[in-house]
């Protein structure tokens, strides 16, 4: 099997290139496309893939673009990590993908499913991408970027970059600004998580959600587990679970 993978992320490529020679060793990688411009330039350069694995944001714009305008012939699994609207699109369409980071028992179902595939099944799933392609379940998700808070008697326009954490204390969700200053807000703290950018934001725990502006160092904590000291600082210590650590240091290494 000839394998091509479409991934900005050097990191998630090899893992996903050393799990697929793990699972299969007779497999080929053919090689890596990292981005939308270089699959453009370089597409020909490949033999015809039996199987492309392929992100969906790559760093100059989704794999959509590109695959759009070269010739594909073979069944695709996408890897992602967008939330649960647009896996239900894959499954409608039924086209298989893997969430980040992939997992070994995963990425075996996967391929089994490819094996299973006969001819015109598999020629079924490249229509569907292509009807995919245009359809705006996929095009780039949107973040809150300001609030509208109203204070006393006032409505105060608030930017999303100026807010260190957001926390819940007694039932009250409040944002703290960069600048100390706190104000309630009325939104919970999972409706809050929905709406922040992931690369700006973590949700830490039950009580935070924090900026990666606010923090200022990370001390390591009894039994795996995380401390962030925040600046400015919280009334209580910020603690990430042991569960929750690598999630946390992942996303600070990559964003």
């Amino acid at each position: 099997m000839r394998v091509l993978i479409i991934e900005d992320e050097v990191t998630a490529a090899s893992h996903l290139s050393a799990l697929l020679r793990e699972i299969e060793p007779s497999l080929t990688v053919l090689g890596v496309i990292d981005s939308v411009s270089e699959g453009r330039e370089k597409w020909l350069e490949f033999p015809v893939p039996d199987l492309i694995f392929s992100d969906i944001q790559l760093a100059d714009g989704l794999s959509f673009t590109l695959l759009e305008q070269v010739a594909v012939s073979c069944p695709i699994i996408f890897t992602t990590a967008y939330d649960e609207y647009a896996i239900r699109a894959f499954r409608h369409n039924s086209i298989d993908y893997l969430l980040k980071p992939i997992e070994r028992e995963a990425l075996e179902t996967a391929l089994q499913k490819y094996r299973s595939l006969n001819r015109p099944v598999a020629d079924d799933l490249v229509r569907q991408m292509r009807e995919m392609l245009s359809s705006r379940a996929f095009q780039p998700r949107t973040y809150r970027t300001n609030f509208l808070i109203q204070f006393r008697d006032k409505l105060l326009p608030i930017k999303v970059s100026d807010i260190a954490y957001f926390e819940i204390e007694g039932g009250v969700v409040s944002a703290t600004l960069l600048t100390k200053i706190r104000y309630p807000i009325d939104l919970k703290l999972d409706e809050l998580e929905n709406q922040l950018n992931p690369q700006d934001f973590f949700r830490a725990n039950r009580q935070f959600i924090i900026s990666r502006k606010c923090i200022l160092e990370v001390e390591l904590y009894f039994n795996g587990r995380l401390q962030v000291q925040l600046i400015p600082m919280p009334g209580g210590a910020v603690v990430i679970s042991k569960d929750r650590a690598p999630q946390f240091k992942k996303w600070l290494e990559e964003f």
